[in-house]
């Protein structure tokens, strides 16, 4: 399977008369696009904003970020199961904007969880500096729900919206000629290893969902479906990069940009005939039950060993504590089949030394990308410009728009299970 993504990289977005992409300004017809997301009759209308770098602008309530791609001509369908059919997906050739982010804003806070602020990014100031988001050019969708609209059926809504600006968006793009070309081409299993016999063979158990907390019925996820109830389950890399899986609202992995641009899976392609021969994927999800972890732990581990063939593997999970135990214990049955691992993760204790939610002596190989409390509450200058439903904040009715305090945990693209973060945590 040979994926090829056509880059743009943009350098500036604009609202104009038609969407088009020129000298490398991306130009965006607001109505267009708000017309085209309003079809959803669950949304009663969507607000759509721009925040660029370096500006005074603080973005409220984010759920999610998505990278604007769309698939070329004959090359397959953009975001399979979710917005439109199923078909070919991780072959071929997609449109690229790089630079430029779509980000969902949860504008009637269902999803909010930890102060009516919610999870944010800064465009400027320390909060800036700390998130990867702060350097792209992010397109804002707002969605407000329709009277009646359940709240799921607001959720789903949400997230289509991000999907569907994020294909407008790069669609712009398609005809022109792109600034790089990035390519990523693994052949079958049976094929994956040829000249490449003296390497170790490497896999990847990719955890991307968890079952503790309550499923959102038919959120797109996985080929546009739930995954609540899978079984581990080998895909290529490419489907992955190309979007297979997006970002859960509830008990997810990381931002939908980040999985686009997922660093594990690009680093191992990196490597893959120099140092190593990578030889897929599997995916999992963390159980709520024991019988559903004890089955995950032994096809996950099984598969890793007898069917990829992997001397080695590197594991990821979701945020929470019994991820961290699922992970840990898929690691030590890989060990006990012979197969060396390594885990990568975000760590849910928040210790002022560090610590884990495990104690296996088999799985000593950990890589921390950083916890949920790394570096403390960081205090945000005000800003003169918010994005997202006004609020007020305790203890003094604040404006989100003035100086705020926020853990790390709370201010999108600074720490991510997957490490495509901008902070990590350092015990000196």
């Amino acid at each position: 399977m040979r994926l090829e993504q056509l880059i743009l990289n943009i350098k500036d977005i604009q609202f104009a008369e038609k969407t088009t992409i020129s000298d490398r300004v991306l130009y965006i017809n607001r109505r267009e696009l708000q017309e085209l997301l309003q079809q959803d009759k669950r949304l009663s209308k969507v607000d759509i904003e721009l925040a660029r770098p370096s500006e005074s602008c603080r973005i409220l309530q984010v759920v999610d970020v998505i990278e604007p791609r769309a698939k070329t001509r004959g090359s397959g369908e953009d975001f399979p199961g979710a917005l439109g059919k199923q078909g070919k997906i991780g072959d071929g050739s997609t449109c690229v904007l790089r630079g430029v982010a779509v980000v969902i804003n949860d504008y009637e806070l269902s999803l909010v969880s930890v102060d009516q602020a919610g999870k944010i990014i800064d465009m400027s100031g320390p909060g800036a500096e700390a998130s990867i988001y702060s350097k792209t050019h992010n397109v804002v969708v707002s969605p407000h729900a329709a009277d009646g609209v359940s709240p799921d059926g607001y959720r789903i809504a949400l997230k289509l919206a991000g999907l569907k600006t994020a294909v407008y968006l790069a669609r712009a793009g398609k005809e022109l000629k792109p600034d790089e070309v990035e390519v990523y081409d693994l052949p079958p299993l049976v094929e994956v290893a040829k000249g490449m016999e003296g390497l170790p063979k490497i896999a990847y158990i990719f955890q991307v969902y968890m079952n503790q907390l309550q499923a959102i019925p038919g959120e797109p996820i996985l080929y546009g479906d739930s995954i609540r109830r899978i079984v581990p389950t080998i895909i290529h890399p490419n489907e992955v990069l190309d979007g297979a899986i997006i970002n859960a609202l509830r008990g997810g992995v990381s931002e939908t940009y980040a999985i686009q641009n997922h660093p594990v899976i690009k680093e191992l392609y990196r490597r893959h005939g120099k140092d190593i021969c990578f030889v897929g994927v599997i995916i999992t999800i963390c159980h709520s039950t024991e019988p559903e972890r004890e089955r995950t732990v032994a096809m996950a581990a099984q598969m890793a060993k007898s069917v990829l063939g992997a001397d080695g593997v590197i594991i990821t999970k979701v945020e929470g504590g019994a991820p961290e135990v699922d992970m840990a214990q898929i690691a030590e049955r890989c060990e006990e089949l012979g197969v060396k691992t390594v885990l990568i993760m975000w760590q849910q204790l928040a210790l002022s030394d560090g610590g884990a939610l495990f104690n296996l002596p088999k799985v000593n190989a950990i890589t921390i990308t950083g916890t949920v409390t790394t570096g403390g509450p960081m205090v945000l200058p005000a800003v003169e410009k918010i994005i997202g439903r006004p609020v007020t904040l305790p203890p003094k009715g604040a404006p989100a728009s003035g100086e705020l305090r926020k853990m790390q945990r709370d201010i999108v693209g600074s720490g991510d299970q997957l490490g495509y973060s901008k902070l990590i945590s350092v015990l000196y």
